[in-house]
């Protein structure tokens, strides 16, 4: 293939004119000012890189990765019964769910996907995208004399703290891959989200 020409400035990269196609252009750490702080590059084998046209002509990759702060265990409540017993020798009581609700893991920068799969790895193997709990699930239990019971329906979640950074990172159509090595921060987001499981029924409490 014969490069015909060639341009340079001092705040681009340089673009070579093939055929008459222009090839991409691979950034340099010139670029730090205008594409952000200099980072090294994630190594999360998560992250789905997708190319981006950026600013002054510029191909780079982009992806987002996903920083998990906290995760506390949780019990996402959709339905509750309570049953009241006055009489003075036990009773049974059935308790059926009849509401139902979606839980699901959200993000603000990157895809539900991707997160889900950093919390799968990273805080537990039973964590799901979305969760919608049933209806019609019913459960007996003894009510004692003079006692109350309190039934509660929902599925265990996790409430998740987690930090979002979208990268940029330079593109090298000379490498395979494409990567350039060189990786700049576009922001970092701080959020939470609520994070279900495949865990879901009824919990029983007496006072």
């Amino acid at each position: 293939m014969r490069i015909l020409s060639w341009r340079r400035s001092a705040s681009t990269a340089a673009v070579a004119v093939v055929a008459g196609v222009s090839a991409v252009v691979v950034p340099t750490p010139a670029h730090a000012g205008v594409f952000g702080p200099d980072i090294a590059c994630p190594t999360d084998p998560g992250i789905v890189w997708k190319t981006r046209a950026a600013s002054r002509n510029v191909l780079v990759w982009e992806g987002v990765s996903y920083t998990v702060q906290s995760a506390s265990p949780a019990f996402a409540v959709s339905d509750g019964r309570v049953v009241d017993n006055t009489l003075s020798t036990p009773i049974q009581a059935t308790f059926t769910s009849s509401v139902s609700n979606t839980y699901s893991v959200t993000v603000t920068i990157g895809t539900t996907a991707q997160l889900t799969k950093t919390l799968q790895t990273t805080v537990s193997a039973q964590i799901v995208q979305s969760r919608t709990t049933q209806i019609g699930v019913d459960a007996t239990v003894t009510v004692p004399a003079q006692s109350r019971v309190v039934g509660r329906y929902g599925v265990e979640v996790f409430n998740v703290a987690y930090t979002g950074q979208l990268v940029w990172q330079s593109y090298n159509a000379q490498k395979p891959g494409g990567f350039g090595g060189h990786c700049w921060e576009r922001s970092n987001q701080a959020t939470s989200t609520v994070a279900p499981t495949v865990l879901e029924g009824w919990r029983f409490s007496t006072s």
